[in-house]
């Protein structure tokens, strides 16, 4: 039974923690964990429903369309092909509702603000970078407290420009008419918060800090936000802008915590958070929550807690003595081998838009990793952070180069095509990895912080790849570039050359 614990514990950190891999169908698992040792593992359940572990293990039973992996790596869904193509991967669909939702007005943020649209124009663009309430320090905290695709691309479009008309865009939302649509009563909800969020935010800065409250508290109601849920849950339990209420503020915020966690687990499902942003300040602010003295149901949280750590520290010291993490053995060298060709790809685009000399240092920087990384796999990191700072580059110039002659053309093409198939490959990789994982029955194996690693390296090689391709492919628009048929497969063949890996 303590090997089955541990076996969910790891799977459950290993999803929590990669923004890359998609979940599993663990309905019968946790079915099974709830019959078999919900009473060995004491967890109180309260009318509240005040219980961290337990609202974890009732949201894994709500997953909706769940990939189940094959042991080959590929993905399947109902017995139907789930091949993702870059574009999908890289470009998830804008939702089709959005269509449907009210236009920018900007009068009625003009009457808000009780200022011209000029006045609130330099508003925006003076937003401070921080305030002095602690749970709404930042705006860019909550990049991802919505459960709406629509709203959320709003926001960040708005943390972005800051411009008026995005912001315009949600106040009309705001008083959009939901009817019985649940979808949209969410996208109000979701509207409510991010306008609200706004106005207090800039409460010394021009905005209404009493139409902030007012919208932030409306987006607790139900359909709730768990932004809302996460910050008036704050105030409640501290008595910050509202009467103190311990109670009813740390319900808030754990139900603003387990919602953040569902949709965490979900991000690279099928299902309608496919493609947004993690909300990790609700679980900053519900383990603050959950550890101070006033909190009635500290103990229980605590012991809760305590015990899953515990079970995470046996499973890491077990599986650290895997062969997998031999530098020259196991995942390493394909995870180098992807770095290597990211590298080359952004230093080919960097000379085909005129940026050889700004890249000559990072380069030096990576060849002098790249002939070490043999003996030492932990130098993959830094590795990514220099294709990091490269692609930043490149994507400057993308933005800003007008054009390249006739062979830069058919380069930056044939790169396009090669920078798909490492995005392919890498999905691939993912999919393989959590399937052999499975089918070994322990997981395969692999070290906790091995695999956390290699995931954390899957992802960010993703992120710069789908910049690339983006990138790119607005480019070629913009300088009559005729880019190759989209890649199908992660087996094609790259029409580059690559670094090979180093011998020690």
């Amino acid at each position: 039974m303590i090997k089955f614990l541990k076996n969910f514990f790891y799977v459950f950190l290993v999803l929590a923690i990669s923004k890359n891999v998609y979940a599993f169908d663990l309905k019968s698992l946790t079915d099974k964990i709830q019959k078999d040792v919900g009473e060995k593992l004491k967890i109180p359940q309260t009318n509240s429903g005040s219980n961290p572990l337990g609202g974890m293990l009732k949201g894994l039973n709500q997953n909706k369309g769940s990939t189940m992996m094959t042991t080959t790596g590929q993905s399947t869904s109902g017995g139907s092909s789930n091949k993702k193509l870059a574009k999908g991967l890289c470009e998830p669909n804008i939702p089709q509702t959005i269509k449907n939702l009210p236009n920018a007005n900007v009068s009625l943020v003009e009457k808000d603000f009780g200022k011209s649209r000029n006045e609130i124009i330099k508003i925006l663009n003076s937003i401070p970078s921080s305030s002095n309430d602690p749970y709404v320090s930042s705006l860019n905290t909550f990049d991802g407290a919505f459960e709406t695709k629509e709203i959320e691309i709003l926001f960040n479009s708005f943390l972005k420009n800051k411009s008026i008309d995005d912001l315009a865009k949600i106040r009309a939302i705001v008083d959009m008419k939901a009817g019985f649509n649940k979808n949209k009563k969410q996208i109000k909800a979701d509207a409510i918060f991010a306008y609200g969020l706004v106005h207090y935010y800039l409460r010394d800065n021009g905005g209404k800090k009493d139409l902030g409250l007012k919208y932030i508290k409306q987006a607790t109601a139900g359909p709730d936000n768990i932004g809302a849920l996460t910050v008036y849950g704050a105030w409640q339990f501290y008595g910050i802008n509202v009467p103190q209420n311990i109670q009813a503020g740390n319900m808030s915020t754990l139900t603003g915590y387990q919602r953040a966690n569902e949709k965490k687990r979900q991000l690279n499902t099928t299902g309608p958070f496919k493609g947004l942003n993690a909300f990790k300040w609700a679980e900053t602010v519900f383990f603050e929550i959950a550890a101070d003295n006033r909190n009635p149901y500290k103990d229980q949280y605590q012991s809760q807690l305590a015990r899953a750590r515990q079970m995470n520290k046996e499973v890491m010291a077990e599986l650290a003595k895997s062969k997998k993490n031999d530098p020259k053995s196991g995942w390493w060298p394909f995870v180098v081998a992807q770095q290597n060709r990211q590298h080359a790809i952004l230093n080919a685009l960097g000379e085909n838009l005129g940026l050889g000399e700004q890249l000559s240092e990072l380069k030096a920087q990576y060849a002098v990793l790249a002939s070490k990384v043999a003996s030492d796999n932990k130098l993959v990191e830094r590795m990514v952070i220099i294709n990091e700072e490269m692609n930043l580059r490149v994507q400057k110039a993308l933005n800003s180069t007008k054009t390249v002659d006739q062979q830069g053309k058919i380069q930056i093409a044939n790169l396009a095509h090669d920078n798909e198939v490492l995005i392919l490959q890498n999905h691939n990789f993912m999919l393989s990895l959590m399937a052999n994982m499975m089918a070994g029955g322990g997981f395969g194996g692999a070290g906790f912080y091995e695999l956390t690693k290699i995931v954390g390296v899957a992802g960010k090689t993703e992120k710069v790849a789908c910049e690339v391709y983006s990138g790119v492919k607005s480019y070629a628009s913009r300088t009559s570039i005729t880019l190759p048929k989209p890649v199908t497969t992660e087996n094609t063949k790259f029409k580059s050359k690559f670094r090979k890996k180093r011998k020690s």
